[in-house]
């Protein structure tokens, strides 16, 4: 709870900060901005175990985007997204206030995305090209995706660009979020790992435990054609509940195979580099993650990264995707093809292939979705 009141501090400050300023300057109309969208998507899966039904249809997602500019150079911004059987807490994905005290200088504190990677950009589903979240979205093994904290950022240069944005603040541990209407994405380690049988996985009550960390990221541009960043992310060390299979006679003589909970001292560090290329209406983008753990002192090395290229024709955009993640004892690619048709603003239809790799037998999938935005 104490930790908790930090980034609430914070928030407050920044807005007593913000009130100053709107009483300090006097040429400007308020600006008040509201946005949103609902999501309707359905899901097929051929080869899934262990679930009631390999096709569903639903609401994925609905979310509303508030922003007020009280000043040219403060503003407030809060954005809910709601997904089912999330926490109201996951589901406030922004609340913070940020103040420009020049371009090459920005205060921001509250709840806000990390800007650790443009893989954020793919976070809400109207701006999503693909119907699926990179699997780098959903698994939170490398970085949360929001933070209660405070930032520093800006940029410098015009055409060529240096950006950087420095951070600190809590998080909520949240390893895999489910999402979608047959709430698979989000759940593929925990899936492959029943598959191998893995002897330990996280236990759910890691996900109602609260942690601090420091982090940043530092990007070069050039115009709107190239973009590379390299970013970093520094979780305190703490004590992890994991669930661990122990099999027959393993406690004593005779004992059945049950599931212990132990807790385990665990040490992070991610790093991770991000590329984006831009020609015309062609697009790439890529990322590639690394995290160097250490459990009770024993190394471990967790990898992630995706790569996706999508073209632009009038109002039609398809895309493919090519992304792997490997964790302590499982390895997987997942491969995506779709298009993106939006015959208007307020509009979009989306349609996806998917095809999951893993050793334990591969998964074929479809995703269709209707986004109507307001």
């Amino acid at each position: 709870m104490v930790n908790r009141r930090i980034p609430i501090l914070t928030l407050i400050f920044v807005f007593l900060i913000g009130a100053k300023v709107t009483f300090a300057q006097s040429n400007w109309e308020p600006q008040t901005n509201i946005t949103g969208y609902i999501s309707t998507e359905v899901n097929y899966f051929d080869e899934l175990d262990g679930y009631d039904l390999n096709y569903s249809a639903a609401v994925s997602e609905a979310g509303i985007l508030i922003s007020y500019q009280p000043k040219s150079n403060f503003r407030i911004k809060g954005v809910f997204v709601y997904r089912p059987k999330f926490e109201i807490d996951q589901m406030l994905n922004e609340a913070f206030g940020e103040l420009t005290l020049s371009e090459e200088a920005k205060f921001k504190a509250g709840r806000f995305l990390l800007p650790l990677s443009p893989s954020n950009t793919f976070y809400y589903a109207p701006v999503n090209t693909s119907a699926t979240l990179p699997i780098l979205v959903t698994n939170h093994e490398f970085y949360p995706v929001t933070i209660d904290g405070a930032s520093i950022n800006g940029s410098i240069g015009s055409e060529f660009k240096v950006n950087y944005d420095f951070f600190a603040g809590g998080f909520n541990n949240s390893t895999w979020l489910r999402t979608g209407a047959v709430r698979f994405f989000g759940d593929e380690v925990n899936y492959f790992k029943k598959q191998i049988n893995s002897s330990a996985t996280l236990d759910p009550s890691y996900n109602e435990t609260y942690n601090f960390g420091v982090g940043g990221r530092l990007g070069f541009s050039y115009k709107s054609n190239i973009d590379v960043g390299f970013s970093a992310f520094k979780p305190n060390d703490q004590d992890v509940p994991l669930l661990v299979n122990v099999p027959a006679n393993g406690l004593y003589p005779g004992s059945p195979a049950t599931q212990i909970v132990q807790e385990s001292r665990f040490e992070k560090f991610s790093y991770g580099i991000n590329v984006k290329l831009q020609y015309q209406n062609t697009k790439l983008v890529g990322e590639y993650w690394k995290a160097d753990l250490v459990i009770d002192g024993s190394d471990t090395d967790l990898e992630g990264g995706f790569v996706e290229l999508n073209h632009r024709i009038n109002k039609v955009t398809p895309y493919i995707r090519y992304e792997d993640q490997k964790t302590a004892d499982v390895d997987y690619k997942r491969y995506t093809a779709g298009v993106n048709y939006k015959p208007s603003f307020r509009k979009t239809f989306k349609l996806e292939y998917l095809r999951y790799e893993h050793s334990s037998g591969d998964i074929n999938g479809f995703v269709g979705t209707l986004i109507y935005s307001f």
